[in-house]
């Protein structure tokens, strides 16, 4: 099935309160500009990426990312 708005919201809807609040800080976090060019922003993902497969950054895990405050 094709995810739409409605179908999100459908779906958000049946979170929990905190479940829900989690994924709206999420959301507005999202909508904050990053000033970088579009090409800096490659250049930036490029060197991380080239990082991760030689091994000199082993990134963050789940629990790094889903539990760091907004």
């Amino acid at each position: 099935m094709a995810l739409n708005n409605l179908t999100v919201a459908e779906e958000v809807l049946g979170l929990s309160q905190g479940e829900r609040a989690e994924l709206a800080k999420l959301l507005i976090a999202s909508l904050a500009d990053d000033p970088r060019s579009d090409e800096e922003i490659k250049a930036d993902l490029t060197r991380r990426l080239n990082d991760m497969i030689a091994g000199n950054d082993s990134g963050l895990t789940f629990k790094d990312v889903f539990d760091a405050p907004l």
